[in-house]
């Protein structure tokens, strides 16, 4: 398959797709530059991007031999998991041990999609050219922080933020804030393999409340984010970490928080 190498980071693609490629190329440099400003990450060591046409295509060809019989023996644990969520993923970040593949699905395969998760939480773009750009910011900042392995909520949210960075523009809409008034119950953010079994409405929710804390986070404590990431910090105590620098008691961080960014940005768009 034909490639373009862009910052050091291999952009695999059908040749229909060359146009999109570039695209996606265009993105890496911009958003490499944003996350260290950002966030304080450097460049992911190993990592490629795929313009993915079926899940199993990307998961195959993306993965190191070693990987592929691993993946092979293990089919029925995963493939349940990768056949559901792909009608409604635009695209992927896996990791096989430091080496990270992001899958892009090209355009054909994006207006195919199933979006109705999306439509409740994101801004209507009907600019092609934006939504290459977005996804590939969006999956080369998980690419970027990795290594740390943070929850997933933590991932997810500072991802998006980069996104409104690089677009200049906001990518969530407002009425979501709503989704932190009326989603019960107010619990802990689950994982990923967790989420992957939630139902759309939580999925949502979830993606909300990332958005709107880390959102957060950097207007009222400006920096803050960036020094925990370049900290060296235990996966286990970046709640604890976030919740002490707010003032809030861990124990009850996800119970209230909710309500605290509700109040905050209801008032501010009201």
């Amino acid at each position: 398959m034909p490639s373009k190498k862009f910052e050091n980071i291999a952009v695999i693609y059908d040749s229909p797709d060359r146009e999109t490629a570039s695209l996606v190329g265009d993105a890496v440099s911009q958003t490499l530059s944003l996350v260290q400003t950002s966030w304080g990450l450097g460049a992911p060591h190993r990592c490629r991007i795929y313009l993915m046409t079926s899940w199993w295509g990307f998961i195959f060809q993306s993965a190191p031999w070693t990987w592929k019989i691993l993946l092979a023996i293990t089919f029925p644990l995963w493939c349940f998991r990768a056949r559901r969520t792909w009608p409604y993923s635009a695209a992927w970040t896996q990791a096989y041990g430091k080496y990270i593949a992001i899958g892009i699905k090209p355009p054909h395969l994006l207006e195919a999609s199933d979006k109705s998760i999306g439509l409740k939480i994101f801004v209507r773009e009907d600019d092609m050219r934006l939504k290459i750009r977005h996804l590939t910011c969006h999956e080369l900042t998980h690419a970027c922080s990795a290594y740390l392995k943070l929850p997933a909520w933590l991932n997810e949210g500072l991802d998006v933020v980069t996104v409104d960075r690089l677009l200049a523009k906001p990518t969530i809409r407002t009425d979501t804030l709503e989704m932190l008034r009326s989603h019960e119950p107010f619990e802990k953010p689950p994982t990923y393999r967790q989420l992957s079994r939630s139902n759309m409405q939580a999925i949502a929710y979830h993606a909300v409340i990332s958005y709107w804390l880390v959102h957060y986070l950097e207007e009222v404590r400006p920096g803050f984010l960036k020094r925990l990431l370049t900290s060296t910090p235990q996966p286990s105590m970046f709640d604890r970490d976030i919740a002490g620098e707010l003032g809030m008691d861990p124990g009850s961080f996800w119970r209230e928080i909710p309500t605290v960014l509700a109040s905050h940005y209801e008032g501010l768009h009201a």
